[in-house]
């Protein structure tokens, strides 16, 4: 059942996709017009007949059919299995693959012929009988290019039509996840007491806040940021989440500033940190510890676990993460003890 739903899911995409994008319907549609006169020309040789006869033709075509679909098949068996093992231009490709079928057809035809001969039926293994098979597989495999080209095609579409939908909510959810109202809320509260407190220490509060929007509204686009940038970013986060909690937030980071040109994703490394005080309590007695490591194989981000009673459990922030590496082909490692949460970021693109 699932294998249907996604047939249909993958012919739905196919016929909306040929209707909007009117030039590979026309590349479709010429190759379909081709194959069709490849087809009549063969049948008009299998059906020996000297003149265009459309009755013999498709007499011939319904007598040959079986054939067809074996080499047909075959055919597909071999084009696809080349094509697993071994990726090459599209010329050697189709070099290869006609010169492989056609050997499994020369082979078919004098298991054929041999056959015919023990039963004594005459003048069928004939040069315009071979010539008519090897036209017949020769259409068979331009069929059967065409159908995997447009396959390839179609399902690199909807990669990438996922991969800019992924892209778009990584994004959304980042930005949306620092301009919400509790944050902006908290972090103005923080401003107001320390206007009264201390002039300074707000104007650098003020300081901070401003960078980290700036830093948000600046990358939301950007795909991938340095780590230097990053860890500018995060620098300003975490003055102001130690302003808030004071002493119950202990941060501790090892940084290794050869990496600091690598390659992160924008708010990556703060959505941690923050995911890790959102989740779990923090008091004078039971400090929130959160260790931020970072050397040449990539950033971990661990804290002791004290989870708070209630709290919202989306997990978007972590998923939509995943699905970013998984894009890139790279996977988030991430460990949950008794005592400990860690999560392990590569670098992007290694």
């Amino acid at each position: 059942m699932p294998d249907n739903i996604e047939l249909n899911k993958a012919w739905c995409y196919s016929c909306h996709y040929l209707m909007e994008n009117k030039k590979a319907a026309a590349k479709l549609t010429l190759s379909i017009i081709v194959l069709l006169l490849l087809c009549i020309s063969t049948f008009s040789a299998l059906s020996d007949v000297t003149t265009f006869n459309v009755t013999g033709i498709l007499s011939n075509f319904i007598f040959n059919l079986p054939i067809i679909l074996l080499v047909g098949y075959v055919d597909y068996i071999l084009i696809t299995y080349r094509q697993k093992k071994r990726h090459c231009g599209i010329g050697l490709s189709l070099l290869v693959d006609f010169t492989t079928t056609a050997v499994f057809f020369l082979v078919l035809e004098t298991l054929a012929a041999g056959i015919c001969s023990f039963l004594q039926v005459k003048d069928f293994y004939s040069l315009k009988n071979l010539l008519a098979g090897i036209l017949l597989n020769c259409m068979v495999v331009s069929l059967i290019e065409i159908f995997l080209y447009h396959k390839s095609q179609l399902e690199n579409e909807m990669k990438l039509n996922i991969a800019e939908k992924e892209k778009a909510v990584y994004q959304f959810e980042t930005l949306k996840n620092q301009i919400n109202p509790h944050f902006l809320f908290n972090s103005l509260n923080v401003l107001s007491s320390l206007a009264y407190q201390d002039a300074e220490k707000a104007n650098l509060f003020a300081k901070k806040l401003s960078s980290v929007y700036r830093y948000l509204l600046a990358t939301h686009e950007r795909e991938t940021v340095t780590l230097q940038e990053e860890m500018q970013f995060v620098d300003s986060y975490l003055y102001l989440e130690k302003i808030r909690f004071g002493d119950t937030l202990q941060i501790h980071i090892e940084y290794n500033k050869k990496s600091q040109d690598k390659a992160v994703f924008p708010a990556s490394l703060q959505m941690l940190v923050e995911n890790a005080i959102k989740h779990n309590i923090s008091t004078p007695k039971s400090p929130l510890v959160i260790h931020i490591k970072i050397d040449t194989s990539g950033i971990t981000v661990s804290n002791n676990l004290q989870l708070r009673n209630y709290v919202i459990r989306n997990g978007m922030g972590l998923n939509n993460l995943k699905k970013q590496y998984l894009l890139h082909k790279q996977e988030i490692n991430i460990i949950k003890t008794e005592t400990n949460f860690t999560v392990k970021l590569p670098f992007v693109g290694i």
